[in-house]
């Protein structure tokens, strides 16, 4: 791959400002026909499997917004699992996911059921989770099995990480030591990454390294030998992104990152920042290994979770495929099979990881999603400006 790939023009910058992170003012409020709604779905039931498909005969087409192409997997096990039901899977970016539950909510349009996406910036649960627009269903038999905040304000399914992964027919052993040798000449070009602006996973990944400004700065030390300059107004992540910009070529979405490091050629990109469960393609032959251990970090936990939307007409069906989705009480059910891959954690106890490197044992930043929502307007209008400045025709 040559050059620079555009990935977006100006406009489509401000459409990512406008729509993944602005906030949307004005909801109707709805707090008394949702307070309705949550008495009636009886979120807190002690039903069996058993119990709610007998009651989900009795529903229409359960329908799926999801960020995860997985799910399709999933779709085909439960409608064989239990006959006579169907799903519905919309496969939708994470931002257009929150602003596509926003806007039924507001018509009073209540077209999803299930919502599967990983909440990189904090829109997910103040955008929909505190205002009451979709609400967690933790089925009562697995809930003593999640792992200790997996299973409250939301219901985490499944624990991915955004990390770097480098191509490993060009190097036989992790290129890197310190994420600050990215800035060097020789990585001109030999970067990929997803746009940040279109990319939900991506956006968190970035703005993690813009609240780590005192890790940041002491690997600048340890790295280069003296004490990083931080202008006032700025900090350490900011710097890194301007240096190490020059050198990325960005795309659209972690599948074109994959297929840009894991391919087999010796011009292509040599690292790619991803999301760590595309390393299951190396079953298929792409050249993948995961930088687990750097300075200061090589990951951002990145965990997916279900919650029900508010007005779901299919409540059986919904809480069924949430009890599917968690492998039944037992852990061992097959709705938990296309999640367990290398490049994957899992969010019970009783089931294991996916992937061989438990996260304890990584380099790994955890999403203050807090801070990121809260400065999100000052987030993305410094990555419109530096995708301006480093994404040429």
């Amino acid at each position: 791959m040559k050059g620079k790939i555009i990935v977006i023009e100006v406009i489509f910058f401000m459409i990512g400002i406008l729509t993944g992170c602005a906030v949307i003012e004005n909801k109707t409020d709805r707090t008394d026909e949702m307070q309705s709604w949550v008495e009636s779905a009886n979120l807190s039931d002690q039903a069996s499997s058993e119990e709610l498909y007998k009651a989900a005969l009795e529903e229409d087409t359960l329908v799926i917004y999801s960020v995860s192409s997985r799910v399709f997997d999933v779709k085909t096990r439960f409608e064989e699992e239990y006959p006579g039901l169907t799903v519905d899977i919309r496969d939708v970016r994470g931002d257009d996911i929150v602003n596509m539950v926003l806007n039924n909510y507001e018509k009073k349009d209540y077209a999803c059921d299930l919502v599967i996406c990983s909440d990189c910036d904090g829109s997910l649960y103040k955008k929909l989770i505190e205002p009451g627009i979709v609400y967690p269903y933790i089925p009562w038999d697995i809930a003593p099995n999640m792992k200790d905040g997996h299973a409250e304000h939301e219901l985490v399914f499944l624990g991915e990480a955004m990390m770097l992964i480098y191509n490993n027919e060009i190097f036989e052993s992790q290129p890197l030591e310190n994420l600050w040798e990215l800035t060097e000449a020789a990585y001109k070009g030999k970067i990929i990454m997803a746009n940040p602006l279109s990319s939900f996973s991506t956006y968190g990944f970035c703005s993690a390294l813009l609240t780590e400004s005192e890790t940041m700065e002491k690997a600048y030390t340890d790295y280069c030998g003296e004490v990083l300059t931080v202008p006032e107004g700025k900090c350490a992540g900011e710097i890194f992104w301007e240096k190490v910009a020059p050198n990325i070529i960005f795309t659209n979405s972690s599948d074109e990152v994959m297929e840009g490091v894991g391919n087999s050629r010796s011009d292509g990109s040599w690292i790619g920042i991803m999301i760590s469960s595309k390393m299951r393609y190396r079953d298929l032959g792409y050249h993948l290994s995961p930088i687990y251990e750097l300075e200061p970090f090589s990951a951002v936990y990145t965990p997916n979770s279900v919650t029900i939307a508010g007005g779901s007409k299919n409540i059986n069906s919904a809480k069924l495929f949430i009890r599917y989705l968690l492998g039944e009480t037992d852990g061992k059910g097959e709705g938990l099979l296309p999640f367990s891959t290398v490049g994957t954690w899992s969010s019970r106890t009783d089931v294991e990881d996916g992937n061989p490197i438990p996260l304890r044992e990584m380099d790994i930043v955890y999403l203050n999603k807090e801070y990121i929502y809260d400065n999100r307007t000052k987030m993305c209008t410094f990555w419109e400006e530096l995708l301006k400045e480093n994404v040429v025709e």
